[in-house]
Order: C-alpha cells, then sequence, then structure tokens
C-alpha cells in the first residue's frame, strides 16, 4: 500500500505542472496585448513559446539528474529548481516583449526537469513494497492536480481580473511549496542498504577496495573479481544471467592482502558506460521513451492548437475554452487506478490499448466544424476519452521504467555487484523523452496552419497506431512477485 509521508514530492510536482498549465489557455489572448502580436502570427508564437519549454527541459534533464545522484542530498536540487521557477515566473508576470517570454519558458522547463526526475527518483528510492503501479498513480494524480487546476485557474482570473492576476495563485502556491521544502525530511539512500551492501558499492567504485574489517568474509568481498568479469554479459542478457565463475580470480584475491595490489583490469574491467548509457542502449528503454515521446507530442500539439481552433470555432472566450480543455485533464485524475491496473495486467497492454483507442479519437476530432451544442458537447466527449486514453498510456510507461531499473540491478545482484539503483538517471531520461515532444509537438502543431485541422488529425491519430507496434514488441508484461523487495 503507498503511504504520503512529509518527504513525498507530489506537492512540487503538483506546483509544477499547475504552473506549466496556468498560461496554456491565455496565450492566445494575451499574447496581442502583451507583446503586441498580431492575429495572424497568434499560433506560430504560441507554439514557439510551448517549445521553448520542452527545449529547457532537454539542457535541464541530464544535468539535474547526474547532480542528483552525486550529490549527498537531492534536496539542493529541488532548491534550484524552486529559484528556476520564481525567475521563469517573474519573466512571465513582468515581461512585455517575446524575447522575455521565451526565456521565462525555457527556465521554467529546465526547472520541471528537476522536479520531475528528482522527485520520482526521491519516491522511488523511500518507496520499498509492492505497489509501484499505485505509486505513480499517486504520482500522475499529483500531476493531474496541476494540470487541472492550472488551465482553469488561468483562463478564469484572465477573464475577470486582466494578465496580471494570473500568475497570484502560482506565487501563493510556491510559497506553500517552499514551505513543503523546509519540512522536508529526504530518506538517506545509504540508510536503505546493510553494511554488506556498502562494501559491494565501495567496490563498484573501486574494483582493488576489500574490506579487511571483516577477518572471516574476506572471501565473500573476493566475488567483486568474478562479478565484474560477468559485468557486460548481464546487461546485455535481456532474459537471463549465466552463471560464470573464474577461480584463478577469486583466488588470487583470498590469497593474502598483498594480493590485491595488483591492477584487476585484465579480468574485471569497470564498467565502460554510466548507468544513465546503459539504460539507453536497452530497446526497452528506447521503447519507453518512444512512448513518452509521442505521449508528448500529441498532448502538447493539442494544447497548442486547441484554444485557438475552439476560439475560430465556436466563437469561446479565454473562460469557456478553459472549460473545454479540462475535459482533457479530468481523467488523468484516475492515475491510481490505470496503476492498480498496470500492475494487474502488466504494462504492455494498458499502453498499446492507450495508443490504439486514442488513434481512432484522434481522428475523430476533425468533426469540429460548425458551433453548435451538439458538436461542443461531443467534442468534450472525445477530449474527455483521449484524456483517458493518455493517462492509461502514461502511468505504465513509468512503472515499466521503474521496472527495468529494478531487474537491472537484480541481475547485477544475482553476479555479487550491489549497485545504485539509478532512478534518477533514468527518469532523466524520461524527462528528456518529454521535452522532446514538448519541444517537437507544438512545432508539428503549427502545421495545421498549412495542412488544415482535419489533416493534423487524422497524422496525429496515425502516429499513434504505429506507435502500438514497438509498444506491443518490447514493453514488459506482468512483473514477477518481488521485484520491489530489497
Amino acid at each position: 500500500m503507498v503511504r504520503l509521508e512529509r518527504d513525498d514530492p507530489c506537492a512540487n510536482i503538483l506546483t509544477w505542472n499547475d504552473y506549466q498549465g496556468l498560461v496554456i489557455p491565455i496565450l492566445p489572448f494575451a499574447l496581442g496585448e502583451i507583446a503586441s502580436v498580431h492575429e495572424q502570427d497568434l499560433q506560430r508564437w504560441t507554439s514557439i513559446l510551448l517549445a521553448a519549454y520542452g527545449a529547457g527541459a532537454i539542457i535541464g534533464a541530464p544535468v539535474t539528474s547526474s547532480w542528483a545522484d552525486r550529490a549527498g542530498s537531492r534536496r539542493t536540487v529541488f532548491y534550484s529548481g524552486l529559484m528556476a521557477l520564481a525567475a521563469s515566473m517573474v519573466a512571465f508576470s513582468i515581461g512585455r516583449s517575446m524575447i522575455i517570454l521565451i526565456a521565462g519558458r525555457f527556465i521554467q522547463g529546465a526547472s520541471a526537469a528537476s522536479v520531475n526526475s528528482v522527485g520520482l527518483a526521491i519516491a522511488a528510492d523511500a518507496f520499498t513494497n509492492h505497489g509501484t503501479g499505485l505509486l505513480m498513480g499517486v504520482i500522475e494524480l499529483s500531476m493531474a492536480m496541476g494540470t487541472v487546476s492550472g488551465p482553469v485557474v488561468g483562463g478564469l482570473v484572465y477573464h475577470y481580473y486582466g494578465y496580471g492576476s494570473v500568475f497570484l495563485s502560482a506565487y501563493i502556491l510556491i510559497a506553500l511549496d517552499l514551505a513543503f521544502r523546509l519540512l522536508m525530511l529526504e530518506r538517506n539512500r545509504e540508510d536503505c542498504l546493510d553494511p554488506l551492501d556498502r562494501n559491494h558499492q565501495a567496490r563498484i567504485e573501486n574494483p582493488r577496495y576489500v574490506d579487511y574489517s571483516q577477518n572471516g568474509n574476506i572471501d565473500k568481498t573476493s566475488s567483486v573479481a568474478t562479478s565484474y568479469a560477468t559485468y557486460g554479459a548481464v546487461l546485455n542478457d535481456s532474459s537471463s544471467v549465466t552463471d560464470v565463475t573464474t577461480p584463478s580470480a577469486s583466488s588470487s584475491v583470498t590469497s593474502a592482502p598483498d594480493a590485491v595490489q595488483e591492477p584487476l583490469s585484465d579480468t574485471s574491467p569497470e564498467p565502460q558506460h554510466s548507468p544513465m548509457i546503459e539504460l539507453l542502449l536497452m530497446p526497452r528503454m528506447q521503447v519507453c521513451l518512444l512512448g513518452d515521446f509521442i505521449y508528448n507530442i500529441i498532448i502538447n500539439g493539442l494544447e497548442s492548437n486547441l484554444p485557438l481552433q475552439i476560439k475560430i470555432v465556436f466563437g469561446y472566450n479565454s473562460k469557456e475554452v478553459a472549460l473545454v480543455l479540462l475535459m482533457l485533464a479530468i481523467p488523468s485524475l484516475g492515475g491510481p487506478v490505470a496503476g492498480y491496473l498496470g500492475e494487474k495486467f502488466g504494462p504492455r497492454r494498458l499502453v498499446v490499448f492507450g495508443f490504439a483507442g486514442m488513434a481512432l479519437l484522434l481522428v475523430s476530432l476533425r468533426i469540429m466544424a460548425q458551433p453548435n451544442f451538439d458538436q461542443v458537447a461531443l467534442l468534450c466527449a472525445l477530449l474527455l476519452m483521449i484524456g483517458g486514453c493518455l493517462t492509461v498510456i502514461i502511468t505504465p510507461i513509468f512503472m515499466d521504467v521503474t521496472y527495468l531499473v529494478d531487474e537491472r540491478a537484480a541481475k547485477l545482484e544475482h553476479c555479487g555487484l550491489r549497485p545504485k539503483k539509478p532512478y534518477a538517471q533514468a527518469y532523466a531520461l524520461m524527462s528528456i523523452a518529454c521535452a522532446c515532444g514538448f519541444l517537437c509537438g507544438p512545432l508539428l502543431g503549427g502545421l495545421v496552419e498549412y495542412v488544415g485541422w482535419s489533416s493534423w488529425t487524422f497524422g496525429a491519430g496515425l502516429l499513434s497506431a504505429l506507435t502500438c507496434v514497438p509498444c506491443l514488441l518490447f514493453l514488459g508484461g506482468k512483473p514477477e512477485l518481488g521485484h520491489r523487495d530489497r
């Protein structure tokens, strides 16, 4: 069972997603007011602003994840993200030129990368029981709360009080977020390890290390030579681990303390790549990244196109646009349900079902052409179902990334290694894929000016349908019982 504690990052993730969604419904209306953008240029500049967010996240994700994995505490990364968020809010609040607004959006993307990847890593480090699906579902719920509240609050406040008042709610959330951070008690990652695990970690960082304080366990320590001999084979094996023994290496270590002074590079080479590179080379991880990328292309393409299309077709104001977009975000509140189903049936089935269903629904969006109540109701129903498909996709994908990191660590432990589980770097890769979607989605969404709304929705549906194939072939099924035990 998932239990939320003070060190959970959900409040931080909620803040970032609220601010991310705060400006989306008001951009088509506010750009002309604050930056003197002409009506015919609104779509282009809206797409550029949304893409700037992705560019910032692409640069910020690898930097913050490496920093978080090497730092003694991840709170430093969180505080840096808070400062970056405050800077981006100031830029959007007082900026009156497109250069300042683009810079603010870029900084916001970099800060989001630190919170999402490091926050997920903190949650995964602290969670030691079964229920990964519910864990990811609860985090998805916090994302949904920000996603739902952001566009609605932004659209309503802008409609009644103007642009300057839109960011008051964001400043209030930042103050609350700071209070949560000051109370946050991050779990010491070394506390999760027993003394033998710490010795193994020391051996990973230095192959010559021997724990002489345990006189009776030197034979156990010597297994590191054997472990490194099989290191490369384990990472390339996708199904099982083959037992490999190297008696000569083992005996040379156990014979005497002087024996370990010789370099072990000939028989026990150090890992050639960082965990991030190793994960990136795995086909299963690549498909998870692809799924996250396509997910964000579609959702950001919709967010960059729908406000303007709804304004043009139905003549809606910012308040009414925000309420229609709410239909897209509401189903994400069912993240815990999607997580439970992912544990029950495995991520593969849910992700394939989500992409296949979304393909049909995206093609159906072409019906938005006449300003009447029936089409508004149908549009809301389609957006509600598309939001459900998006939730069924993203929660199981993050579950599968967690399973993959756990299975990689289990294979290395089978050979005697006890490495840290590189959750932060795995989620950073997902943040990079998400950022690429943020970057490409609005730019591809801008093609609607040239190909039309009907052709754009057909292309988005086709892209979703094609994504089903690699997901069906490579994503993991139902995990084995006990995969999260440590």
